[in-house]
Formats: C-alpha cells, sequence, structure tokens
C-alpha cells in the first residue's frame, strides 16, 4: 500500500500512519506523523475532526514543500494559525 498524505487547512504536511479505535471513548480516531514544516511527531485526532481540517494531496507536492526553506514555511503555517484562531466566534 501505497503512503497516503495530507495537507492541513493551515499549511502543514502529514502521512496517514494509522486507523485506530480510542480506548478511552471506543470511537475511531487516525494516527498521522507531522512531516513538514514543523519536527516529526505522531499525532492522533478523532476521525470525523481529521476529515474536516486534512485534504488529500499527491507526494510530488509533499516532496516540493519539504525543499523549501523550513523557517519561512514555519511562520506561514503559525500566521494562517492564528488568524484561524482569531476568526473563531468567542
Amino acid at each position: 500500500m501505497s503512503a497516503r498524505f495530507y495537507r492541513h487547512l493551515d499549511g502543514g504536511y502529514y502521512r496517514f500512519v494509522s486507523d485506530a479505535m480510542s480506548a478511552d471513548t471506543d470511537s475511531p480516531v487516525i494516527i498521522y506523523e507531522h512531516l513538514w514544516p514543523f519536527e516529526p511527531g505522531l499525532w492522533v485526532r478523532a476521525r470525523a475532526d481529521f476529515l474536516a481540517r486534512f485534504s488529500p494531496v499527491e507526494a510530488a507536492e509533499v516532496d516540493a514543500a519539504c525543499a523549501g526553506e523550513r523557517s519561512a514555511a514555519q511562520a506561514a503555517v503559525n500566521a494562517a494559525k492564528a488568524r484561524r484562531r482569531a476568526a473563531k466566534p468567542a
């Protein structure tokens, strides 16, 4: 099976690792790995929340992003997160 890659609505790139069931809530979750621009790390998110925030992308898009300058990409993702959070109703 080939790897599945996703872009977060704020611009970071991720790799799908596994589907699982939450031990706490017995609901479906997705385990995924952060690839770019922040340091790699594994994350777990409720399946419904994941599908609402992540869009599938081709590996070539991830490769092109990863070839870019990390600090500028990190700043752009952080700015997008801040704008999205500021726009949330209180």
